[in-house]
């Protein structure tokens, strides 16, 4: 199962004004009287011709990811949800989001189950979010203590292994870093920045 839950450290540095989504809108300023009323008859017409005969249908599994990506997103607010098969490359998926959660298809048909017999499985995947979630961000803080402006972070995260294992991982200065360890991983990271 692909089950990663990677944050980016160049995101995670970025001017907040940058991302604002409050910050001003570029465009037309304002509309007069008439124009408003102009587009409120166009939209009244268009209305009327497609009310019935164009309706907007997802498939089941646009509404599975939707369902499970709007739970996720509302319990990690900091967290973008992504669906990846088995052959994706993991390291070029992320959001605009401090972090991102990568799941397979299995577990989001898994998380979006309201079938009684998966309820045990679905509690143990979520509690395996939960954890990452938690771990993560002390790896975002312990990569950050040990990393400085010259060097260039890619990608760092956390995979599970199919016995639910954590693995940690981070791709920095060119180099691939893995371990079964956070501890184990930044002592890698540290020792090749004094070689």
């Amino acid at each position: 199962m692909a089950n990663n839950i990677g944050g980016n450290i160049n995101q995670l540095y970025r001017p907040t004004n940058a991302n604002s989504r409050n910050g001003p809108i570029s465009g037309a300023k304002s509309r007069g009287a008439s124009q408003k009323d102009n587009v409120k008859e166009k939209a009244s017409a268009s209305n009327k011709i497609f009310s019935e005969s164009a309706k907007l249908e997802f498939s089941p599994e646009v509404e599975m990811f939707g369902k499970v990506a709007d739970m996720l997103q509302k319990k990690y607010d900091n967290a973008d949800v992504f669906v990846a098969g088995p052959d994706d490359d993991l390291s070029q998926i992320g959001g605009d989001l401090e972090y991102s959660i990568i799941l397979s298809e299995d577990e989001m048909k898994l998380l979006a189950s309201d079938d009684p017999k998966d309820k045990e499985a679905k509690a143990k995947l979520m509690g395996q979010i939960d954890d990452a979630m938690k771990t993560i961000s002390d790896m975002s803080q312990k990569i950050g203590e040990n990393t400085d402006e010259n060097d260039e972070i890619a990608n760092f995260g956390i995979k599970f292994d199919k016995n639910g294992k954590m693995n940690f991982f981070a791709d920095i200065n060119g180099n691939s870093y893995s371990d079964m360890s956070m501890d184990s991983l930044i002592s890698s990271i540290t020792a090749s920045k004094t070689e």
